[in-house]
C-alpha cells in the first residue's frame, strides 16, 4: 500500500473481508485476489483455512496463500480441526479487528468497487437497527451469466419476505456490523441454510437490512443432473429453517403464514422427491394442488423445463449469456 492510500485508510473505516476455504484451492487464489484488488483501502483480508490439519487441501491453500504474503492486509487463521462453514465463519467474525465484516465464499468473487459502494450505506444511515447491508450478484452457471436479484429489493425488517423467499441474499453479497452479528450468536452450525438462518436471526432480534442495488459480487453456482435438487443434508437443512420459521409465525398474518407454508411445501416437494422420499414428496404436492392450484401447475411446468434443459446441456446452453 502506497503513502496515499495509507493516509486514506487512516480516515476510513476499516472493513474486514472473510473467507473461508475448504477443498478449493483452485478458486481460493481468484477469491483472495478479488478481495484484495478493491477500490476501498481499509481492509483486511481474513483467510480461514478449514481444510483438515496435515491433508494435501491444507497444504495447497497454504500454498495459494503464500503468493500473497507480502500483502500485510492478508491474514490467515487455521482451524484445529474441520469445523464447517458456519463454524469457519465465526472464526472470521472473532478474529477480525473491524467494525464492519463482509463475506466472499472461496469460489466466489467481489467486483473492486464492491466495498466501497456498499460501506457508505452504514456510513450515511442513521438507522441504529441497520445490521446488514446486501449487494446484487452475478450468477454464474455454467457458460450461462444471470443477474442475480430479488424484486423488491428487501429492506427493514422483512421478516416475512426471509419466510417466504427462503433467503434475501447469500453471504458473499452481505456487509454487516460486526456487534450485531455477535449479538445473536453468529452463524448456526446446521446442515445448509447458514445464510438464510442468521437473516432471521438478525430480523426476529429487532435488526433491519438494506441493499445496494449494483451488482458487486460474482456467484458461481453450481448446478447440474447430479446434484440438482439437493441431498439429505440440503432437506435436513430446510426442516430445520423451517422450524425456525414456525417459531415465528406469531408475527405474521393468516395469509403470510399461508404463502409461507405454501413456499415451504414446494421445496419440500423438490428435495423429498430427488432424496427418494415419495410419500413426504406425495404429502407436499396434495397441500400445495389444495392450496394454491394454479400456481403449483405452473410450478411442475417450470420444473419439467429446468431439468430437460439441463439433460440436454449439462454446462449450459450454447454461446448463451443471459441478463
Amino acid at each position: 500500500m502506497n503513502s496515499t492510500n495509507g493516509e486514506r485508510a487512516e480516515k476510513t473505516p476499516a472493513v474486514s473481508i472473510v473467507i473461508p476455504t475448504c477443498k478449493r484451492d483452485e478458486t481460493l487464489r481468484r477469491a483472495i485476489e478479488s478481495a484484495l484488488f478493491q477500490t476501498y483501502p481499509n481492509i483486511e483480508v481474513i483467510v480461514v483455512d478449514d481444510n483438515p490439519p496435515g491433508s494435501s487441501f491444507r497444504e495447497a491453500a497454504e500454498k495459494v496463500c503464500a503468493e500473497f504474503q507480502a500483502d500485510p492486509r492478508l491474514r490467515i487463521v487455521k482451524n484445529e480441526r474441520n469445523l464447517g462453514g458456519a463454524l469457519t465463519r465465526n472464526a472470521g467474525i472473532l478474529a477480525s479487528k473491524s467494525e464492519y465484516i463482509a463475506f466472499l465464499d472461496d469460489d466466489d468473487e467481489y467486483y473492486p468497487e464492491r466495498i466501497a459502494h456498499q460501506l457508505p450505506v452504514f456510513l450515511n444511515s442513521k438507522n441504529e437497527k441497520l445490521a446488514l447491508v446486501f449487494c446484487d450478484a452475478e450468477m454464474t452457471v455454467g457458460r450461462d451469466v444471470f443477474m442475480c436479484f430479488s424484486e423488491p429489493r428487501y429492506k427493514g425488517c422483512c421478516l416475512y419476505e426471509a419466510m417466504r423467499d427462503n433467503c434475501l441474499a447469500a453471504t458473499s453479497q452481505w456487509m454487516a456490523k460486526k456487534s450485531a452479528l455477535i449479538s445473536v450468536g453468529m452463524f448456526s452450525d446446521v446442515p445448509s441454510k447458514q445464510d438464510s438462518t442468521l437473516i432471521l436471526k438478525l430480523l426476529a432480534a429487532g435488526y433491519e437490512v438494506d441493499h445496494v442495488p449494483e451488482v458487486l459480487s460474482k456467484y458461481c453456482f453450481y448446478e447440474g443432473p447430479k446434484i440438482s435438487e439437493g441431498g439429505p443434508k440440503n432437506l435436513r437443512g430446510e426442516l430445520l429453517y423451517y422450524k425456525k420459521c414456525r417459531r415465528l409465525f406469531d408475527r405474521l398474518s393468516g395469509e403470510e403464514q399461508r404463502q409461507v407454508r405454501y413456499s415451504f411445501a414446494e421445496i419440500f416437494y423438490k428435495l423429498c422427491s430427488a432424496n427418494g422420499e415419495k410419500e413426504k414428496a406425495d404429502a407436499a404436492m396434495r397441500y400445495m394442488m389444495r392450496t394454491q392450484p394454479a400456481r403449483t401447475v405452473r410450478s411442475l411446468a417450470r420444473n419439467a423445463a429446468r431439468k430437460a434443459r439441463w439433460t440436454l446441456f449439462p454446462n449450459g446452453l450454447p454461446g448463451s449469456t443471459r441478463r
